[in-house]
């Protein structure tokens, strides 16, 4: 039993990753998106959830947008499957962080990027 605090560190350690993802989304691959030269996806994306210091039980939704080509990327941020989208450009080999609404205790919550073009 003495080697139970060590491996629940490196479990912990491994996965830390997925611990602090708090916005997922569902990737379609229908979808037309920027590549680069290899045929990688040019935008990555990871939701997250702040709350605010006035009110820890209020959560602020946001969406972390890397685009690690160098051409500029337009592209619609939306809850999914709504209509409530906010548009969003990211430049050449930049990262956006992109507000999309504010929630009272729901820190899990689900997005959907569309590239326009």
């Amino acid at each position: 039993m003495r080697w139970v605090g060590p491996v629940v560190m490196i479990l912990t350690a491994l996965v830390a990753e997925n611990l602090r993802a708090q916005g997922f989304t569902s990737s379609d691959s229908l979808d037309q998106k920027h590549r680069d030269f290899a045929g990688k996806a040019c935008l990555e994306t990871s939701g997250v959830s702040h709350a605010l210091a006035s009110n820890p039980r209020i959560l602020t939704h946001a969406v972390v947008l890397d685009n690690h080509c160098s051409d500029r990327i337009k592209a619609k941020v939306c809850y999914y499957k709504t209509d409530e989208c906010t548009d969003v450009e990211v430049p050449g080999k930049s990262t956006k962080e992109q507000t999309i609404g504010v929630f009272p205790a729901m820190q899990v919550f689900r997005y959907d990027v569309r590239e326009q073009f």
